[in-house]
């Protein structure tokens, strides 16, 4: 396998961001999963508008500031309670079923998480993770203060890995991730839970999977 390095994305890629709606349910049990649906927009949305602006925020301060806009929208509150226990939520999200057993089976590359999350989000996160022990690196974008897709966010991740485009396979369930890293120049492996078709533009990824069950398949031949 030509791959001496998988780059993975951290949030809906290893680490499931429904289950904050656990969190949100002991306050909204009804709208939960819409408030938690509307979170991650926003937070997307936000990070792509200041990388855009020139405006760079830490993603624990975009992440809150998305949160009271979700729970604003559709509740009609901000109860600081709310806020609080959803941002915790935050660094206690479920793996998916085969984020660790796959893992655990590859061997052989180096593993990194690449992520636009903050240190002060990533760190505690992983560190009660059972993917911990497996983690090579974690490289966060705050260091540089410039958000994926950003081709620096790219740039930076290589320098740390320490090897060429050609040696990295990048992994992610967010089509803008892919796109900015096929686009920078790793090949790409898009992650496809809800089976749907990827975008409808030039850049597409090297691989689709509907779980990482396929790096095993990959890593195998």
């Amino acid at each position: 396998m030509k791959y001496s390095t998988i780059m993975y994305d951290a949030y809906g890629t290893l680490f499931d961001l429904r289950s904050v709606e656990g969190a949100l349910s002991e306050y909204y049990p009804q709208q939960s999963a819409s408030i938690g649906q509307l979170w991650r927009k926003k937070q997307i949305e936000y990070a792509f508008t200041v990388q855009m602006s020139g405006s760079y925020r830490p993603f624990s301060v975009i992440t809150e500031e998305a949160l009271r806009t979700a729970l604003y929208a559709e509740t009609g509150s901000t109860a600081a309670d709310a806020v609080n226990r959803g941002m915790r939520a935050y660094e206690k999200l479920s793996l998916f079923p085969e984020s660790a057993p796959v893992l655990q089976q590859l061997n052989g590359p180096l593993h990194m998480i690449v992520s636009n999350g903050s240190r002060d989000m990533l760190e505690p996160l992983i560190e009660q993770s059972a993917v911990a022990p497996e983690i090579d690196r974690i490289v966060s974008v705050d260091d540089i203060k410039q958000y994926k897709p950003s081709s620096a966010a790219y740039y930076h991740a290589m320098r740390e890995a320490g090897v060429s485009r050609s040696s990295i396979l990048f992994v992610s369930s967010n089509t803008w991730d892919i796109i900015g890293a096929k686009t920078f120049g790793f090949d790409t492996l898009w992650i496809s839970r809800d089976k749907a078709a990827f975008e409808s533009v030039p850049v597409q990824p090297d691989y689709i999977a509907e779980d990482l069950h396929f790096l095993t398949e990959l890593f195998a031949d």
